[in-house]
C-alpha cells in the first residue's frame, strides 16, 4: 500500500495522526512543495497510490482519471466541493471527510469576526499605527440583530457562542429538514425578512451548485444600509464582484472573510478598509487541525483494511450507490 499525503502542514498540531500512518508498514509519500498543491500537480502525484491524505486542493475527474488504484480520499476537514463525489462514486473511490472536527474553529473565528467588525478592533489597530488616536464608536452584541444563513454544525455553534452576549437572533436555513427546528433565543424567519432586517450577517452553508453565489447582488441589494456580511464557509457562497460594489458604495458597512472565490485572494477587496480578510483559517486552531487530520488517517487506514469510515461523504451527499 502506498498513500499520499497532499495537505500541508501534516503533523505539525501532534505525532498521533502521522504516528498511525507510519505503523501500518504501508508507504507515505508527503507533498513535496510544502504548500497547498495547484491544478495540475495532484495528478501526477497519484498513480500508483492506493489512499490520499487530502486538503483543498482539486480531486475532480481530469485529476483522478490516471488514479488507477486510488480506493480512498480521506479529505482533513468538512467542505466537499474540491471533490467530485459523483465521479469518485462510480468509479468506487471512497470519500472520507471529519464534518465535526473544524466546527468549534470555524464558529469562534465567526464570533470573533462579529466583535471585531462591531467593534472596529481592526480598524483602530489600524489608526494607532499611523499615529492617530481615533476613538471609534461601536455597538454591542446585544444591541444589534444578527442573521444566520446556515444552521448545520457550525451555524448551529456560533449561535451557542452568542447566546450569552443576549444577541437577537435570527436564522434561515436552505435544508427544509433544519428550517424551523426549534432553537432557544432564535427566531426563524423566511430569508428576505432576515436580509432585510439583520444588522450582521453570517452564512453558513455548503457550497454546490444550488447555493454558488446564494448571496448575490440581489440579495445583497436586499439588505439594510450599513449591514455587516461574515463568510466563513466557502468563497464562491458570495458573489464577491457584488460584495466589493456594494462596499465601495456604502451600501454595506463591512465585511469579513475567511474564504475567496479564488485562494490566495489577489483582488480589490484587499484595498479596502472595511473588510477583514483573513487566508482561509476557520480550522487553523491546533485542536481543530489535530483532530482532522486523526480522523482522515484513521478513516483512510479503516478504508485500506476493507472496514467503513466513521464518516463516509458519499454516503452523507449523494446517498447510497444504485
Amino acid at each position: 500500500m502506498r498513500i499520499l499525503i497532499a495537505t500541508y502542514p501534516f503533523g505539525e498540531t501532534g505525532r498521533k495522526p502521522l504516528d498511525l500512518l507510519e505503523a501500518t508498514g504501508w508507504g507515505l509519500v508527503r507533498n513535496p512543495y510544502g504548500r497547498r498543491l495547484k491544478t495540475g500537480e495532484v495528478g501526477k502525484h497519484l498513480q500508483g497510490v492506493q489512499g490520499v491524505i487530502a486538503g483543498t486542493e482539486p480531486y475532480n475527474a481530469e485529476t483522478l482519471a490516471g488514479a488507477d488504484q486510488l480506493k480512498v480520499i480521506a479529505r482533513v476537514g468538512i467542505g466537499l466541493d474540491s471533490v467530485d463525489l459523483a465521479y469518485c462514486q462510480s468509479r468506487g473511490i471512497r470519500v472520507t471527510y471529519t464534518p465535526e472536527a473544524p466546527s468549534d474553529g470555524v464558529a469562534e473565528l465567526t464570533v470573533g469576526n462579529i466583535l471585531n467588525l462591531l467593534r472596529h478592533i481592526h480598524a483602530s489597530d489600524r489608526s494607532v499605527r499611523e499615529g492617530a488616536w481615533n476613538r471609534l464608536m461601536g455597538k454591542l452584541v446585544r444591541e444589534v440583530t444578527i442573521g444566520i444563513i446556515g444552521v448545520g454544525r457550525i451555524g448551529s455553534r456560533v449561535i451557542k457562542l452568542l447566546e450569552p452576549f443576549g444577541a437577537k437572533i435570527l436564522a434561515v436555513d436552505t435544508n427544509p429538514a433544519i428550517h424551523g427546528t426549534p432553537l432557544p433565543h432564535v427566531r426563524w424567519c423566511p430569508l428576505d425578512e432576515l436580509l432585510q432586517t439583520a444588522d450582521v450577517i453570517t452564512v453558513h452553508i455548503p457550497l454546490n451548485a444550488q447555493n454558488h453565489h446564494f448571496v448575490s447582488r440581489a440579495r445583497i441589494a436586499r439588505m439594510r444600509t450599513g449591514t455587516l456580511l461574515i463568510n466563513t464557509a466557502r468563497g464562491p457562497v458570495v458573489d464577491e464582484a457584488a460584495l466589493t460594489d456594494a462596499l465601495l458604495q456604502k451600501h454595506l458597512g463591512g465585511a469579513a472573510l475567511d474564504v475567496f472565490e479564488s485562494e490566495p485572494y489577489e483582488g480589490p477587496l484587499a484595498k479596502l478598509d472595511n473588510v477583514v480578510l483573513t487566508a482561509h483559517i476557520g480550522a487553523s486552531a491546533q485542536a481543530s487541525r489535530y483532530l482532522m487530520e486523526l480522523g482522515a488517517a484513521e478513516d483512510c487506514i479503516r478504508v485500506l483494511r476493507g472496514e467503513p469510515p466513521a464518516h463516509d461523504a458519499i454516503r452523507d451527499e449523494l446517498g447510497p450507490a444504485g
